[in-house]
């Protein structure tokens, strides 16, 4: 059994909805099809993964840190040579922490559940930094492609 399941279903010519079992759907389109706006494009969709998984973990591993004002910005680079993949990923925690909070050790509390997030807890940044087995299957139940992954 999945861990996950999401049912992307083609709305439009380029245009899809990803849908979860609990009812919450997103909108996916090119960026430059102005029919299918508002909408993310599929990178964009891994893009606010890290930050939305990065921000549920923060959430745990820095609760002594008051982090409601907490801002994730998650950028992609990607370069000729990436040959079609994201290249680096920049994954940026922007929040103003007073110098005496926590006993001032506010900062290093904070760092510690960054690094915690991306080390140990954040599902989606380490499997991004790992990478994941990727299997295609065809309607016919057949294996159309297989890449990546410990097999």
């Amino acid at each position: 059994m999945a861990d996950y399941r999401i049912e992307t279903v083609r709305t439009g010519y380029r245009q899809w909805t990803a849908r979860n079992d609990r009812g919450a759907e997103v909108r996916m389109a090119a960026a430059d099809d102005e029919s299918g706006q508002p909408s993310f494009t599929p990178v964009e969709l891994l893009l606010a993964a890290l930050g939305g998984c990065g921000g549920l973990v923060i959430d745990r591993t820095a609760r002594a840190v008051d982090h409601d004002d907490l801002r994730i910005v998650v950028e992609s680079v990607s370069a000729p040579e990436d040959d079609g993949r994201v290249g680096k990923v920049r994954v940026t925690y922007e929040l103003d922490i007073p110098e005496d909070a926590n006993g001032g050790r506010a900062a290093e509390v904070f760092a510690r559940g960054v690094r915690l997030t991306h080390e140990k807890h954040c599902t989606v940044s380490r499997t991004v930094e790992h990478g994941a087995r990727v299997e295609a299957i065809l309607p016919d139940g057949t294996v159309g492609f297989a890449e990546g992954g410990d097999s």
